[in-house]
């Protein structure tokens, strides 16, 4: 697997209107935020490789993919990651000020629209670089081409957001929490939904992209690295604790997710 790459392109932009507070790029995010965090400005994320998964404290969940775009509200406790280690890349602006509180009083940026998906995403990015990273530019003209690409972005399609009370099925975001757990199946959860397998597996690969198992494995797999960047746990008490029949088993199947086995994954954690 390729080495996290971090870059960050251009900090504080300042103008009257508005601060774009800093500008960069993540390849190959090593998927870390496990809980809610909470930030004191705005920030959009746009993913563009691979695929992973958003929660927040209001509520709500979305599985996520590249071209999709995630906004981060100021205050508001937030959770995002690949599916596993290294699984996507990205691009992000933070930013704040009086012309983008302007933009929440109206309504448009909110905590119903935290995600979504850009209407043509290489043309985007294409804006992005050529727009944002310009520092021939003044900062007033690069901070109203980055509300030109917010507001792209918001214009784009949808991502359906997966809540118990707005339209969307609540036994989505049970589903998911079922699969989250280490000693739970997907026939289990489809039991506990009181659904056929067949049932369930059809209209949860509808909702999130991927078959309820390999979900279940992906998020097993990301608690299991967690456990090894957190605790002096041996591997072995790692898959014991997860569920899994053996040591063997589990270092194979982190493997085949993450790229590399456990007590390679933790080396090089440990040597950062």
């Amino acid at each position: 697997m390729s080495e996290r790459y971090w870059k960050i392109w251009s900090q504080q932009v300042r103008s009257k209107l508005g601060t774009l507070v800093e500008i960069g790029e993540v390849r190959n995010s090593p998927g870390r935020m496990s809980r809610f965090r909470y930030l004191q400005r705005f920030a959009l994320v746009v993913i563009t490789r691979g695929e992973g998964h958003y929660s927040d404290e209001a509520g709500k969940e979305s599985s996520l993919s590249t071209g999709d775009w995630i906004l981060v509200l100021p205050e508001l406790g937030h959770c995002y990651r690949p599916n596993y280690p290294g699984g996507w890349d990205e691009v992000y602006v933070m930013f704040e000020g009086p012309v983008f509180e302007t933009w929440r009083e109206e309504g448009v940026l909110s905590h119903e629209r935290t995600t979504g998906h850009l209407g043509g995403q290489e043309s985007w990015l294409n804006e992005f670089r050529d727009a944002l990273l310009d520092e021939n530019s003044s900062p007033l003209t690069r901070v109203c081409s980055f509300q030109r690409l917010l507001a792209s972005a918001m214009e784009g399609k949808n991502k359906q957001v997966i809540t118990a009370g707005e339209g969307n099925p609540a036994w989505f975001a049970d589903a998911c929490r079922l699969l989250s757990r280490p000693h739970f199946t997907a026939e289990q959860a489809a039991e506990e939904l009181g659904m056929s397998y067949e049932t369930f597996r059809r209209w949860f690969r509808g909702h999130s992209g991927v078959p309820p198992h390999r979900y279940h494995r992906q998020q097993i797999i990301n608690l299991a690295a967690s456990m090894l960047d957190t605790t002096e746990l041996k591997s072995a008490e790692v898959a014991r604790n997860l569920g899994f029949c053996d040591e063997a088993y589990f270092s194979r199947v982190f493997k085949k997710v993450t790229g590399r086995s456990p007590r390679e994954y933790r080396s090089r954690q440990e040597s950062r």
